[in-house]
């Protein structure tokens, strides 16, 4: 039986309801009143962010296997995850992060949050690599969603779980008993929008908005909400760009590479991300944060966006 440890005071989003579905409010705001609430929001951007490399290589993570201070986390569904995994490895499946995956985007809540960290170890102390089969945008979300959560320690593996076993790394069956951490949810407001300051973003000279989806999404061609289109401002930079195929292994390409797609975005100025339901633009919240910008990714997006009709739109 798994020790259950009391929840401590969690802070909790502003706006945000404690529950598995909340119910937001809907809110329809002019730009002269969007540009007043700016005044007071202005504070709360973020500072500028150092670029820093937030990916491991299958050969350093083979190195530090064993050290103690090394928690690896597996995002793939958990029946892949029971067939074999990179040892030591404990499971936290991509949709545990979300409230209803199926429903849309919005980030789990923090006291679900809590137990699941708790319960496999996970504190601020610890480095925590995080992997999928190879696509990266699973262990993107996580990724994500543990900085939202106040972790900094976080790389992930790259390439993946695929090309961990093509190269003849090891792995195991055993599932590790790690002890129950003592770790208190508190979220960074920084590394997260909501419906309301991303509109608060698209009237904010020092916001800029950016659109994940690939283009016939952006242009309002397809769409997975029942209006087409894309948030007002926004810039189309779609999440493939940020891959590429080395000998049929999808790797995210090189730092360098990377800074020649994004150039056009200044780093004075903090990005608010969006997709569909906030996971493919977990991918290029990772890609821009080892660029070193300040950056947000907002978990409703186009899911909840392009389905409230109070919210302008443009094709």
């Amino acid at each position: 039986m798994v020790q259950q440890l009391p929840l401590q005071p969690i802070l909790l989003r502003p706006g945000r309801v404690s529950s598995l579905k909340p119910t937001r409010r809907k809110i329809a705001l002019n730009k002269r009143s969007l540009a007043a609430t700016l005044l007071v929001l202005l504070p709360l951007l973020g500072p500028s962010v150092h670029a820093a490399s937030l990916r491991v290589t299958p050969a350093w993570l083979q190195a530090h296997l064993h050290d103690p201070q090394l928690l690896i986390l597996d995002t793939r569904h958990e029946a892949e995850y029971l067939r074999a995994h990179i040892p030591g490895a404990l499971n936290l499946p991509d949709r545990l992060t979300y409230q209803q995956k199926s429903e849309g985007g919005l980030i789990v809540e923090p006291d679900i949050m809590q137990t699941l960290l708790r319960e496999r170890g996970i504190d601020k102390s610890k480095l925590v690599v995080i992997y999928d089969s190879g696509q990266l945008i699973d262990a993107a979300r996580v990724f994500w969603t543990l900085e939202v959560y106040g972790l900094t320690e976080i790389k992930i593996l790259s390439p993946g779980y695929d090309a961990w076993i093509a190269d003849h790394y090891p792995s195991a069956q055993e599932i590790p008993d790690p002890a129950l951490s003592h770790y208190v949810a508190t979220i960074n407001q920084q590394r997260i929008a909501s419906k309301f300051s991303t509109q608060l973003a698209t009237v904010n000279p020092n916001l800029l908005v950016v659109d994940a989806r690939n283009m016939e999404a952006y242009k309002g061609d397809t769409s997975t909400a029942k209006r087409f289109g894309h948030i007002p401002s926004a810039l189309n930079y779609p999440v493939g760009q940020n891959f590429s195929k080395r000998g049929g292994t999808v790797v995210l390409k090189d730092k360098d590479e990377l800074e020649k797609i994004y150039a056009p975005l200044p780093k004075d100025r903090k990005i608010v991300l969006y997709c569909e339901i906030g996971r493919t633009s977990s991918a290029n919240y990772l890609v821009l944060r080892e660029l070193g910008y300040d950056v947000a990714n907002y978990d409703g997006s186009w899911r909840e966006w392009g389905n409230d009709d109070s919210l302008p739109i443009e094709k």
